[in-house]
């Protein structure tokens, strides 16, 4: 069996960096296999005996999940596939670029660039921004029921904030967020799960899958 991961930077891995590589950082190249190792996704893989493949991007939002997953649905055999997805804040969007042949949210237009795409972002801004929690809602719908037709085991939970959706029995504590279990659980635990920039540290996302694994055995997941 093979996970592929969908999500932003709680899935991606920000902030896991490998002790070994001096002034390394979170989207260097020669850091990906410890961060991806150390995320949930890797830990849960390695719980599992499983391969992954994580398609998380930092920043990116429920829409770009749902397009990233109907790609890679299209495009992959996934009879003996498990999709994990942590879904990110509602209020994220993302426009795919034809020149740069990627995704770009509007997190790092916010951030480092608002006139790359400026009027797109400002329209929506303007006139889509209340369409958010329903575009969301959507893209849970979409991926779900996609899951469900071609018998697809899916896996998933909010990794920040989110809006609230219909009942999936698939979904890990449903109406919590893995950013709020693990300040909570810290707080409980006389523990730190979280790293400076408020994604979960490695001891964050090696805690978070032991909660899962105790959900995946008793609801029988995989």
């Amino acid at each position: 069996m093979k996970l592929v991961g969908f999500g932003c930077s709680f899935t991606y891995g920000s902030e896991l960096l490998d002790p070994e590589l001096a002034n390394s950082w979170d989207r260097h190249h020669e850091n990906t296999p410890y961060r991806e190792k150390h995320s949930w996704l890797g830990r849960l893989a390695e719980k599992l005996n499983v391969s992954f493949n994580n398609l998380a991007e930092p920043a990116c939002s429920n829409y770009c999940v749902q397009e990233k997953f109907a790609d890679y649905i299209q495009k992959n055999d996934c009879s003996d596939t498990s999709i994990c997805v942590a879904w990110t804040n509602h209020l994220r969007n993302s426009w795919w670029s034809d020149d740069k042949q990627c995704w770009i949210h509007d997190g790092f237009i916010r951030n480092e660039n608002e006139t790359l795409f400026g009027a797109s972002f400002k329209e929506w801004l303007t006139h889509s921004h209340k369409r958010c929690e329903q575009a969301t809602l959507n893209a849970k719908l979409f991926v779900n029921s996609v899951c469900e037709a071609k018998g697809i085991k899916i896996m998933q939970f909010d990794a920040i904030a989110n809006v609230n959706s219909p009942h999936y029995s698939n979904y890990h504590m449903q109406g919590r967020s893995m950013q709020d279990v693990l300040i909570a659980e810290g707080k409980m635990l006389g523990r730190e799960f979280l790293a400076s920039g408020g994604h979960p540290n490695e001891d964050g996302h090696r805690h978070y899958v032991d909660l899962m694994m105790e959900w995946i055995k008793a609801k029988n997941i995989v």
